[in-house]
C-alpha cells in the first residue's frame, strides 16, 4: 500500500528516541515541587508525585547524548492534578511544578543547540474534570457557553468519559469550536516553543478528519514537524489518509515480547509476523514509526523477560536493527524493572546508576551502529533464514548490505549467509559460507564483496 505525495520528517528514520515520565526522570529543581513530593526511589503508587521537573532533563543532556539519544519524547508537560498529567486543566500553561514556560523554552533551546529534537504529548480525545471549561459547563449546564463543548448522558457520571473514568470527560469533536480550540493548542506550542512535533494520545478514539486536521495543521506550520500516534492496533487507516507520520508500533512490541523476553514464538513465527507486518505499510510509514521495547503503559521489558539481560540486548540488537526509529524507555538502560502501571513508572535510580550497566553500553553501541551504517537507517529489509530460535536478518542498501544475525536460543547454531564476503562490525573478522553463533548471541556483519 503506497500514498503518493506525502513526505514525513527527513530526520525521524535517523533518530533514537528516548521516552521520559517527567516525574520519574529527575528533579532539578526542588524549589517547584508539589506538596507531598515522595522520597525519590519509593515504590510508585498511581498518585504519588516524586518531584522530577523539565530542569532535571535538562541537567541531564549529557548522559542523555553519550547514550546516543538524539530525540525526545515527553509525555504530557501541561498544567494538571494528576502524576501522569493526561488530565490537562491548562493546554497553554507547561505544569509550574515542571518548571513552567521558562523551563520548556530553555529545554527546547538546548536541545536544538546539541541538534536534538523533542516532540509533546497532546491528549486531545479529552481534558481533566479540572479544565475551566468542564467546570463552567457542568455547573452552569445549558446556559454554559461551553455546554456544547462536551458530551452529556443521562448514566452516571452524566457525561461522556475516557475508559469510563469521570476525571476525563470528553471533547464533543462534532463542535467546530472544539476542534478549533485544540488546534489552537497545537500551533501555539510550535510557534511559539518551536517543538519538533506531537505524539497524539489515543488517536484511535479521535475522528479520522479531526485526526487529519490535526496533521495539516502541523505541516502548514512546520513540514519538518512529526506527527505520531498512539495507535494500538495497525496503522494502515491512519497512512491511508495521510492523517500520521508514523504509529508507536506496539505491533512489533508484542512480537519483541513474545520472541525475546517470553520466548513463546520460535524464529519462523516470528519473522512471517513481521514481514506481514512490514507488507501492510507504505514504505515510508515503516521508517517513520516509533519502534519501542517499552513505554509508560507496559510492564518493564526486562521484567517481561523474567530479569534476563541478555534477552532485553538481543531485542534491542533487532530494534535498533529494523527499519523505523528506536526508542528508550527512560530507564530500561540501567535495568529498571516494574510490572504493570504504575509500578513501570518507577525514578530513575541516578544512585545506582552511576557504574556503567551492561544494557546501557550495549544501547551504546547499537546507537552507534546506525550513526555508522546507512543501510541500518534507509535500507530495505529481507529475513533471510530462520532456524529454531535464530534467524538472518538483511538491510540491503547500495552502501553495503547489513546483516544481523541472532541466536536467542539456549543451543549453538549454524546459519547460512549469502554469497560473498561480510566482516562482522564489532571484531572486525570475515566471514564467508557460513557462520556460527553461541546460545544467546548476534552479530552484525556488513559485506565488503
Amino acid at each position: 500500500m503506497e500514498v503518493k505525495g506525502i513526505q514525513p520528517p527527513s530526520w525521524v528514520r535517523k533518530a533514537v528516541f528516548y521516552q521520559i515520565f517527567p516525574d520519574r526522570f529527575r528533579n532539578g529543581d526542588p524549589r517547584n515541587d508539589p506538596p507531598y513530593v515522595r522520597p525519590w526511589g519509593e515504590a510508585p503508587t498511581p498518585t504519588s508525585l516524586f518531584g522530577g521537573d523539565l530542569w532535571g532533563i535538562l541537567e541531564k543532556l549529557d548522559y542523555l547524548e553519550s547514550l546516543g539519544v538524539s530525540a525526545l519524547y515527553l509525555t504530557p508537560i501541561f498544567r494538571a492534578s494528576t502524576n501522569h498529567r493526561y488530565d490537562t486543566e491548562d493546554y497553554f500553561q507547561v505544569d509550574p511544578v515542571l518548571g513552567g514556560d521558562q523551563a520548556l523554552k530553555t529545554l527546547v533551546f538546548e536541545l536544538h543547540r546539541r541538534g536534538m529534537r523533542i516532540i509533546l504529548d497532546g491528549v486531545f480525545n479529552h481534558c481533566g474534570s479540572g479544565h475551566p471549561f468542564f467546570r463552567d459547563a457542568k455547573e452552569k449546564g445549558p446556559f454554559s457557553p461551553y455546554f456544547d463543548w462536551f458530551v452529556w448522558e443521562e448514566e452516571e457520571p452524566g457525561y461522556s468519559c475516557w475508559a469510563g473514568c469521570p476525571t476525563l470527560p470528553e471533547w464533543n469533536h462534532d463542535n467546530p469550536k472544539v476542534r478549533e480550540y485544540l488546534l489552537s493548542v497545537v500551533r501555539y506550542w510550535l510557534v511559539h516553543f518551536e517543538i519538533d512535533g506531537w505524539r497524539l494520545d489515543t488517536v484511535e478514539y479521535l475522528p479520522p478528519d479531526f485526526v487529519r486536521e490535526i496533521y495539516n495543521t502541523v505541516k502548514a506550520v512546520n513540514p519538518e514537524a512529526y506527527v505520531l500516534g498512539e495507535v494500538m492496533g495497525l496503522g494502515i487507516p491512519w497512512f491511508r489518509h495521510r492523517a500520521l507520520d508514523g504509529v508507536m508500533n506496539y505491533r512489533l512490541w508484542e512480537a519483541l515480547v513474545q520472541f525475546f523476553a517470553k520466548e513463546a514464538w520460535d524464529s519462523h513465527r516470528f519473522c512471517r509476523y513481521l514481514w506481514s507486518l512490514w507488507r501492510s505499510y507504505p514504505s515510508w510509514a515503516n521508517f517513520s514509526s516509533y519502534n519501542l521495547l517499552g513505554s509508560h503503559d507496559k510492564p518493564r521489558f526486562l521484567t517481561l523477560a523474567g530479569g534476563n539481560m541478555r534477552r532485553v540486548v538481543l531485542a534491542a540488537a533487532f530494534l535498533f536493527s529494523y527499519p523505523g526509529a528506536p526508542a528508550i524507555y527512560y530507564g530500561d538502560e540501567v535495568g529498571l524493572e516494574g510490572g504493570e502501571d504504575p509500578d513501570c513508572r518507577r525514578c530513575f535510580p541516578w544512585q545506582e546508576a552511576k557504574e556503567e550497566h551492561p544494557i546501557l553500553s550495549a544501547f551504546q553501541r547499537f546507537a552507534r551502529w546506525r550513526r555508522e551504517e546507512e543501510a541500518l537507517v534507509s535500507g530495505g529489509l529481507r529475513f533471510l533464514q530462520a532456524f529454531r530460535r535464530a534467524f538472518l536478518l538483511c538491510r540491503p542498501h547500495p552502501s553495503g548490505d547489513v546483516l544481523l544475525a541472532v541466536n536467542a536460543g539456549n543451543e549453538e547454531v549454524e546459519l547460512a549467509l549469502p554469497s560473498g564476503k561480510f566482516r562482522e562490525k564489532e571484531s572486525g573478522e570475515s566471514f564467508f559460507g557460513t557462520l556460527r553463533l553461541l546460545p544467546y548471541s548476534f552479530a552484525l556483519l556488513k559485506r565488503v564483496l
